[in-house]
């Protein structure tokens, strides 16, 4: 019996530890990227309604934030236009692969 508490511990420790070092599968940053002349609403329908939403010139501004995993501090904001088509895709460090922010926010804007 003793044994098997030992093993469980070591096992649920393992998975513990490992799920905090595995990065996503998709960083919000490729996510978002993908959705660039596509309606808000659809990357609304992906990832739910944005933490906050804002007018920014004729269109709007809607940010994420994403806290889990390793991802801590992450934010993902888009751009729209005036019809609620996401223009342009901007992001903090940590919301992509490695070496895609050191400081400033980094983006994508549609061509």
């Amino acid at each position: 019996m003793r044994v098997r508490s030992a093993l469980l511990l070591c096992i649920t420790a393992a998975l513990l530890l490992g799920g905090c070092e595995t990065p996503p599968k998709h960083y919000p940053s490729d996510t978002a990227a993908k959705y660039v002349g596509k309606s808000l609403q659809d990357l609304e329908m992906h990832w739910s309604a944005p933490w906050d939403l804002r007018r920014a010139g004729e269109g709007q501004a809607a940010t994420w934030r994403f806290d889990q995993y390793n991802l801590a501090g992450c934010t993902v904001t888009v751009h729209t236009d005036a019809e609620g088509i996401i223009r342009k895709v901007a992001w903090t460090p940590g919301c992509g692969p490695k070496g895609t922010g050191s400081g400033a926010p980094m983006g994508y804007d549609s061509p």
